[in-house]
């Protein structure tokens, strides 16, 4: 066989294998399900995303937009009386007292009392309140009393005992009357806040109605201590006067500058007595 046949019966050879490949494949392909993997035409997947919201246009959270802080005006301050000066306090359960100086000249006044046109409403540690018109006014403990013919003294201080008159200026016995100086009782009259810091007294009831006061303290060594009360003592009656409400011993106190005698009933125990008492 010539070089050139053989070449022929080659080509003859690869085309037939062509063949017979291509068939085997269309049969191939012919059996495979039309919904392959592979098939051109399988639907695209769908994104797992999407832009849509499950809640209605009437259930969507209202936005609140952030209240602003109310603001809280604080109450108007008293105002002040500067031609008052507050010189002494008494201030306890049941009473309160403030010591005024106005026009050179002290008074003492309680809740309710007026001055000047201000009534007292109130009384604290170191400061008093009035009211006029509908208004407050507030007056602290010496605040004016550079404006004032007053005693000077540090706020907090009573006013002091001369000196020269100090030996004079204790409590004595006379007989059976309980002589006290004049000069010592103008001091404690005007400096209600030391009879506060020696001697304590406790309105006395009896069911609601009150029947005097109860002595609960008295100051070792002080000059109240030799007053003739003891701890305990109720103090029932001022000058034959029974105690049945708190203006009697108020009256007595205001008008305490020109007292010159007076005589306490007390009850000890079983036992009622009197104490007589003069200031010289």
């Amino acid at each position: 066989m010539s070089q050139s046949s053989k070449k022929y019966d080659t080509l003859i050879a690869i085309a037939l294998a062509l063949l017979i490949a291509k068939a085997f494949w269309v049969a191939i392909e012919f059996k495979l399900p039309k919904s392959g993997i592979n098939k051109s035409n399988a639907k695209e997947v769908r994104p797992l995303y999407y832009r849509y919201s499950l809640a209605s246009k009437k259930d969507k959270p209202k936005v609140i937009a952030p209240k602003e802080p109310q603001v809280v005006s604080a109450p108007p301050k008293p105002l002040e009386i500067k031609k008052f000066v507050l010189s002494g306090v008494y201030v306890s359960k049941d009473l309160k007292l403030a010591s005024i100086v106005y026009k050179t000249k002290k008074e003492v006044l309680s809740i309710g009392d007026k001055l000047a046109g201000f009534k007292l409403k109130d009384v604290g540690l170191d400061y008093a309140i009035f009211t006029k018109d509908g208004k407050d006014y507030k007056i602290d403990l010496y605040k004016n009393k550079k404006n004032q013919n007053v005693p000077k003294s540090s706020p907090n201080q009573p006013t002091p005992i001369k000196q020269k008159d100090k030996k004079k200026d204790k409590v004595y016995k006379d007989g059976d009357v309980n002589v006290i100086p004049k000069s010592l009782f103008n001091h404690y009259r005007t400096n209600i806040s030391e009879i506060q810091k020696n001697v304590g007294m406790l309105p006395y009831y009896k069911g609601k109605k009150l029947q005097g006061f109860r002595v609960n303290y008295i100051r070792a060594n002080s000059e109240f201590a030799k007053l003739g009360l003891k701890i305990g003592d109720i103090i029932t009656a001022i000058n034959g006067e029974e105690i049945t409400s708190f203006e009697v011993p108020m009256r007595y106190f205001k008008n305490s500058d020109s007292l010159n005698a007076l005589t306490l009933t007390i009850k000890r125990g079983n036992e009622t007595k009197e104490i007589e008492y003069e200031v010289r």
